[in-house]
């Protein structure tokens, strides 16, 4: 309770700069921030630089959240292997290609390896189910009883371009290591108006993002799947201020399980995710930064049917949830005594409520030479949780040997 005079002082600040403004348009552009910093500066309110609405570091967060949390790519080889010792020779372990984000039991194969390249192509559509590219995305609202006096609003474009380079290498028939390593393009449009102000600006960023440790452990082999641990590490090799990490060590601990049905191959993996730090944004109001996610888990099913020797079609759902991850919220502050008759300022903010994100896959695996294969996939979300791409695609590369 003792903040709430400071943060009425703050809110009035903003108040008299909108008011101000309000005499003649006004518009600011913004040029050589990073994202990060062409976000806050946007956003702060009515372009004061009072920073009540903290949305601009909550989007700029949140983007980097997801940037350094996307889709890799399993980590599953397209082609697994078994040797006769009898003739010695390999054979194929399974008859589909694998997975396209999930996990198999199956290991690649003693003394084989695989590499490969994914690109991936998002445009981030909406935040908790916002649309952040039209404009309904608010800041803050100034009322007066029920009626809104002035309201800061958002457009925001949004792309990044990831190159995934990745390799995984069988050290035994039971044991499998591999890594990928990101390369991000972030690009940033964005536009704030409230009252006759404008303020809007161009950022973008590019490097390598948060790269994945991954190894398999099979642990019982049942035919042509089984049960295998799996541990996949990212190491917060991103720059977060650039958006293009998290800025946390995650390490995911998940129990795997595969089979097969004729032409058909399931698979399900489950497991938690360890965090080094909570994921923290500063909130204005207190003052002060706030956990804003810590600690996850996640999950994924889905079948494979090998619809060819050398055509495999993939489904699969995916899921993260993150315990107390920061949700967009609003907070209705009472602002009496002041000769403007505002009564009421609603602020953007984040509620620690938990992240439950939920999405689903499709795609193919084609064996179009060799032991190349030709991956494609789309992933849409399931529910609107988080800040969201309506439709992503992925193409990659994948050789065996």
């Amino acid at each position: 309770m003792r903040r709430f005079p400071r943060v009425h002082a703050v809110v009035f600040l903003c108040v008299l700069g909108v008011l101000s403004g309000d005499a003649w348009a006004q518009t600011t552009s913004e040029t050589g921030l990073s994202p990060r910093q062409l976000m806050i500066r946007l956003t702060n309110a009515a372009g004061t630089g009072t920073g009540v609405s903290n949305i601009g570091e909550v989007i700029a967060d949140l983007v980097g959240l997801e940037v350094s949390t996307a889709p890799l790519g399993s980590s599953a080889g397209g082609f697994t292997f078994t040797f006769d010792p009898t003739t010695r020779a390999f054979s194929r372990a399974a008859p589909s290609f694998g997975p396209m984000f999930g996990e198999r039991a199956i290991t690649t194969g003693e003394g084989r390896a695989n590499f490969g390249v994914n690109y991936i192509h998002t445009t981030y559509d909406t935040l908790d189910g916002v649309d952040i590219r039209n404009g309904a995305l608010r800041t803050a609202s100034l009322m007066v009883g029920s009626t809104p006096l002035y309201t800061g609003t958002v457009k925001l474009n949004a792309t990044t371009d990831t190159v995934v380079m990745f390799a995984n290498v069988a050290l035994n028939g039971w044991f499998d290591f591999g890594t990928a390593v990101p390369y991000v393009r972030l690009n940033m449009h964005g536009q704030h108006v409230i009252a006759d102000t404008l303020a809007e600006g161009n950022a973008s960023a590019e490097g390598i993002g948060d790269i994945a440790l991954r190894a398999k452990i099979r642990v019982l082999p049942v035919g042509q799947g089984g049960v295998a641990l799996g541990i996949d590490a990212r190491i917060p090799t991103g720059d977060k201020e650039a958006l293009l990490g998290a800025g946390v060590t995650r390490t995911l601990v998940s129990g795997i399980w595969s089979g097969t049905l004729g032409r058909f191959a399931p698979h399900a993996s489950a497991g938690f995710e360890y965090w080094s730090d909570p994921f923290q944004v500063f909130d204005p109001l207190q003052r002060a930064a706030v956990d804003a996610g810590r600690h996850a888990v996640a999950y994924n099913g889905g079948v494979e049917w090998a619809a060819s020797d050398r055509l495999t079609v993939n489904g699969e759902m995916m899921g993260r949830s993150i315990a107390n991850g920061g949700r967009l919220s609003y907070r209705n502050l009472p602002f009496g005594g002041n000769p403007f008759g505002i009564t009421t300022a609603s602020i953007a903010a984040v509620q620690a409520s938990g992240l439950n994100e939920v999405s689903a896959a499709a795609g193919i695996k084609w064996n179009f030479a060799g032991s190349a294969l030709l991956t494609a996939s789309v992933v849409t979300p399931v529910n609107d949780a988080g800040l969201r791409d309506h439709f992503t695609p992925i193409v990659g590369l994948d050789w065996g040997f």
